[in-house]
């Protein structure tokens, strides 16, 4: 049967449709997720991480007909939605970050760290704009970008991934123990807070993660592309984007862009503490909203179809690093698989000096970490 598609809500639900339909074919390419694991962990290695899955992992599915509300919202209505508030014992865990000696801000971060790692099971998926996998006339793509139109299955082995995106009270740590500046100041302290996820140069980031590494004696690194991706679709299902149930519901598990600026506690900006809103059925939280995220890839617009199939690592060199996740008013669909990129560590001109400086790290990407066993 022939279906054509005359404007993007019917494009929606089509969509949706077919991977209902999709599901109870056997003859129709889906996502390779009920697999066995695969790869192995060297002995003792990451003996002190969980290997529990969420029960939602299994229970919770992508929809049959996502349902998308408008991102406008009164003056009015916005006043009578409910505030979100931080699990009281992420919101603790967060403030004694923030006191004591060095070495018992290590030791705290250290076992956050540690608790905060979510097992994620390895296996097969495809990777990229999976909607073309639909069989629907007409509907051939979920972004309007290129890069991520090579769609092909690809293998991870298990790894571990970060619950939360990094706050500065975790990154302050860091940089206090290692002698560096703190990252994320703008033009001056207003950009950055505790409780929000901070932003780092590329370098900057992937330094944190490994010195979280040696830390715990894991090895902990940015997440790969595949990884970061695979993780936000519950382990490569058809969730077009990662919420807690795959769809948007605004003031439920995804702020309107006026209510994340009254949620933030810097001021002109939409960066709110993180984990006010569900995580997705994997467990992970903020990986639709609150700021795009780096990951360890170089970007290359090609990328995906030079790939190898088996944990893939991106290109070996470039000048933009992928990112991922997303931060503004209105979320897009597709973002479970919407590629970006940014420069790792930009300069900008110096209006005073004339100079190249580099560019604030108060607004660069956010981060989040990674558990691969050797």
């Amino acid at each position: 049967m022939k279906i054509n598609v005359k404007n993007m809500s019917q494009w929606i639900a089509l969509v949706a449709m077919a991977h209902s339909l999709v599901a109870c074919s056997q003859t129709v390419p889906t996502a390779k997720t009920a697999v066995e694991p695969v790869g192995g962990h060297a002995a003792g290695s990451t003996g002190a991480l969980s290997k529990s899955e969420a029960p939602t992992l299994a229970t919770v599915k992508p929809p049959a007909v996502p349902k998308i509300n408008h991102h406008f919202i009164s003056e009015k209505k916005l006043a009578a939605l409910p505030v979100p508030q931080q699990p009281p014992e992420l919101a603790k865990a967060l403030a004694d970050l923030q006191t004591g000696t060095l070495d018992e801000r290590k030791a705290r971060l250290k076992a956050k760290v540690l608790a905060d790692m979510v097992y994620v099971r390895g296996g097969s998926f495809m990777r990229g704009d999976f909607a073309k996998l639909m069989g629907i006339e007409g509907v051939t793509r979920m972004t309007y970008n290129e890069d991520d139109k090579v769609v092909k299955e690809i293998t991870l082995s298990d790894f571990w991934i970060g619950k939360y995106k990094t706050t500065y009270a975790e990154f302050d740590v860091f940089t206090d123990a290692t002698g560096r500046s703190r990252t994320g100041i703008g033009y001056s302290y207003v950009h950055r807070h505790p409780t929000i996820p901070a932003r780092a140069y590329w370098q900057e980031a992937k330094d944190y993660c490994q010195w979280l590494g040696r830390l715990t004696g894991l090895p902990i690194d940015l997440p790969t592309e595949a990884q970061w991706e695979y993780a936000a679709r519950s382990r490569g299902q058809f969730f077009m984007i990662p919420t807690d149930d795959g769809s948007i519901e605004y003031g439920r598990n995804v702020p309107y862009g006026k209510q994340a600026r009254l949620l933030s506690p810097v001021e002109s900006m939409d960066r709110y503490p993180i984990a006010l809103f569900p995580a997705n059925p994997l467990g992970l939280f903020d990986m639709s909203d609150n700021g795009q995220e780096w990951v360890n890839d170089w970007y290359a617009e090609d990328a995906y179809a030079k790939a190898e199939n088996r944990d893939p690592k991106g290109p070996i060199s470039g000048a933009r690093k992928v990112t991922r996740s997303w931060g503004g008013d209105s979320l897009k669909i597709g973002v479970a698989v919407w590629r970006r990129s940014a420069e790792p560590k930009p300069v900008e001109k110096n209006e005073e000096t004339g100079k190249l400086e580099p560019g604030s790290s108060a607004y660069m990407p956010a981060l989040r970490c990674a558990v691969n066993p050797r």
